[in-house]
């Protein structure tokens, strides 16, 4: 019998795009460290899917990766693989992707196989707070439906006035079910997401009057007595709902009123279903394209996560006493840092500071020949020498106090508005406040700096 299933990756990020092409699969390659170099990533294709509208999948193998084509950014349309562990009727225990065979094994088909995709676009909502703003789609296929399924957006019809009338829909996005074959026999759904566009109230010329948001008329399908469509502000800063205030299409025009325009991002669930109960569940969340793809930021949303489930690891002596493994987390966390210093213009950032915080930015440096950024070329061959580990360790070890005149902790008890020289400088957190570190990446730094002056002996 299956004894359990779950969803392979529990957690997907699909990007927008209006290419009917999905990106190709991709991995990071060698990041340009040299003495000179830019410090960015690159990427290296590897093995893609590609699925036919009748649920043929087949495999390809990309000669170089695309982010976009002349009809715009491919989306990222990951897929969602069915595990499990199941007992044989040997009686042995066995762990791995659920196949048709399987199935077989235990007298089920593909069509005992149930998908439910639920998604919803709640940015409206979450400011006016009205049920009347939420735009929810829901798509159930079975597994041998292999045909592509919308997840049409939909206002609740008992609100008094729906954002999306009962007419029309919103578009989020699409799910189709592949057609297990020898080559490919898992159990997978692949979700795509919506093309990037954006949606308007059907009175928008007379609310965008001398804006530059004017949208077709084939987008704008929204009610304008929803509550949305209606929201008025008498000043940005009562918008309480978001930080910074005022993350809607005319607040940068101090028009102090929502244009009810929408755009096609979503989150939801992805699950699947068995008879007998087994259910499991994986989380999808939509972005839009990123246009830095070469620079890699130093606190991710995988750092992030780690940090949720896995901080503690970092404080077990035994996890630090593993050199190999810790170095390369800190050489990683450096490598990223050296991306993120080489997309920043530390000049012109510095330069905004000088007169409200004089007294903590930089003295500009008299630039060397023909370096007009002098700031930001000190800075990225200051940043470069980290990446080598051996002197990163040598400053350690030759300044026990370096990390902690350096690097900001985090969350630390400061006024939002307070900001100084320490790392990362010139940035904003989700606070408000100076942006920071993880709690894990700051120990586990902390720990691998302790642990190089232990080792060190006295006088050397």
């Amino acid at each position: 019998m299956i004894d359990r299933i779950w969803l392979q990756p529990p957690l997907a990020m699909a990007r927008l795009g209006s290419s009917p092409m999905p990106c190709d699969n991709y991995r990071y390659g060698p990041s340009d460290l040299t003495p000179r170099g830019t410090g960015k990533t690159t990427v290296e294709p590897v093995e893609s899917l590609d699925l036919a509208a009748d649920g043929t999948l087949t495999t390809r193998m990309p000669q170089k990766v695309r982010f976009k084509d002349a009809d715009g950014w491919r989306p990222v349309c990951p897929f969602f693989e069915v595990h499990g562990s199941w007992t044989t009727a040997d009686g042995e225990q066995r762990t791995g992707v659920l196949t048709a065979d399987v199935l077989a094994g235990f007298g089920l088909g593909l069509g005992d196989v149930r998908w439910q995709v639920s998604v919803a676009n709640l940015k409206a909502h979450h400011i006016t707070q009205q049920q009347d703003d939420r735009v929810e789609a829901r798509a159930e296929v079975r597994g041998d439906d292999h045909q592509r399924h919308p997840l049409a957006g939909h206002s609740p019809q008992g609100a008094a006035n729906p954002l999306v009338p009962a007419d029309k829909s919103l578009p989020l996005g699409s799910v189709q079910v592949p057609a297990p074959n020898a080559e490919l026999p898992e159990l997978r759904l692949r979700f795509t997401p919506g093309k990037g566009l954006v949606y308007g109230p059907t009175n928008l010329a007379e609310l965008a009057a001398n804006t530059g948001y004017q949208l077709p008329q084939e987008r704008l399908i929204l009610n304008p007595a929803a509550p949305w469509c209606r929201l008025r502000l008498s000043d940005i800063s009562d918008d309480e709902r978001t930080s910074p205030p005022g993350l809607f299409a005319g607040a940068e025009r101090q028009i102090q009123a929502s244009l009810g325009m929408v755009d096609d991002i979503c989150d939801g669930t992805v699950a699947v279903t068995l008879p007998g109960g087994l259910t499991a569940t994986a989380r999808i969340v939509v972005s839009p394209p990123d246009f830095a793809p070469d620079r890699r930021p130093f606190v991710s949303l995988a750092d992030g996560l780690a940090d949720r489930v896995k901080r503690a690891e970092v404080s077990d002596p035994s996890y630090v006493a593993d050199e190999g493994q810790t170095a390369l987390e800190i050489r990683d966390l450096f490598e990223r840092v050296l991306e993120t210093m080489g997309n920043m213009n530390v000049d012109v950032q510095n330069q905004r500071v000088l007169d409200t915080y004089e007294g903590v930015a930089w003295t500009v440096p008299e630039p060397l020949t023909g370096v007009l950024l002098a700031l930001t070329d000190r800075g990225r061959r200051r940043h470069r020498r980290f990446v080598a580990l051996e002197a990163l360790e040598d400053m350690v070890r030759e300044q026990p106090d370096l990390l902690d005149r350096v690097v900001r902790p985090p969350a630390e008890d400061l006024p939002p508005s307070y900001t100084d020289r320490r790392m990362p400088i010139g940035m904003r957190g989700a606070d408000a406040g100076p942006l920071h570190l993880t709690r894990r990446q700051y120990d586990l730094l902390t720990a691998w700096a302790q642990g190089l002056r232990d080792r060190t002996e006295p006088g050397t």
